[in-house]
């Protein structure tokens, strides 16, 4: 396994794994460098017949705060049927725990944001700590959330209130909503994630995937998939959709005057 320099993989005796956004300083931004190391760790773990479950966390004081965002980033040149591509394999990615062979667990002990709060919402299972916080406020700058997970987690009235706002919503919200499994006090997610995961790892590891496979076979027959794959066209043809005043406002704002002006124009008429 190569050596990453934005997250730590680890795998245990006990068939854990251990996946640590280590990116504290941007809050586990999701950079390009980022998706493509975490896109190696779950090859990895498709790939490793003692992997049994995987843990998923986030270094320092948030999950993960989605895609990096940060202005004048040097990103790389793509074609167009490139760009396609990749805008699908970055939503994609961010849902690969919920496609996994293996059930993961979602340990989050701060803010899980945008993208970060689908790959948390993509893990089988969440642990969040009482200082946890689920949002998806990219509809503010005109962007599409990588995948509308909700209407097969909660009830209708909440995940259009969700959605529609941006608003982050707390742990006893979120508990509320039946989006988490526990809570736990501060600083114990991981701590609690791991030995929900090593008593999962007891269970012969080919019937408990064959479970996984049962229970997504019923989503799938609800038309999770297909509802994944027609939000991706969408989220696509939104992108492409040209002069939206507010996103060309937004996006020059942040070009020029950074990630808190950005942030600030964005959010602040919500306060």
């Amino acid at each position: 396994m190569a050596n990453f320099e934005t997250l730590i993989y680890e795998v245990g005796d006990d068939g854990v794994a251990l996946v640590t956004l280590n990116r504290p300083e941007r809050r586990n931004a999701l950079n390009p460098q980022l998706l493509h190391e975490l896109e190696e760790v779950f090859d990895a773990v498709e790939s490793d017949d003692n992997v049994r479950i995987g843990v998923i966390t986030g270094a320092g004081p948030a999950f993960c705060a989605g895609y990096d965002l940060t202005p004048n980033q040097e990103r790389p040149t793509y074609s167009a049927t490139e760009r396609w591509e990749h805008t699908h394999w970055q939503a994609i990615l961010v849902s690969r725990p919920w496609y996994s062979r293996v059930p993961w667990i979602a340990a989050v002990d701060g803010p899980a944001a945008a993208a970060g709060n689908v790959l948390a919402m993509s893990c089988d299972l969440i642990v969040a700590s009482e200082r946890a916080q689920f949002g998806e406020p990219e509809i503010r700058h005109v962007a599409h959330s990588p995948h509308v997970l909700l209407p097969f987690i909660t009830s209708n009235r909440h995940l259009r209130e969700f959605y529609y706002t941006g608003d982050f919503i707390d742990v006893e919200t979120a508990e509320k909503w039946d989006l988490v499994n526990k809570v736990v006090p501060a600083g114990e997610a991981l701590n609690e994630a791991m030995a929900m995961a090593r008593r999962i790892a007891q269970v012969p590891p080919f019937a408990l995937q064959m479970m996984k496979r049962s229970i997504n076979v019923v989503y799938d027959a609800q038309g999770f998939k297909k509802g994944q794959d027609d939000h991706l066209m969408i989220r696509m043809i939104e992108g492409l959709v040209p002069d939206v005043p507010e996103r060309e406002y937004l996006g020059k704002v942040r070009t020029e005057q950074g990630m808190r002006a950005f942030l600030d124009a964005r959010d602040g008429p919500f306060r």
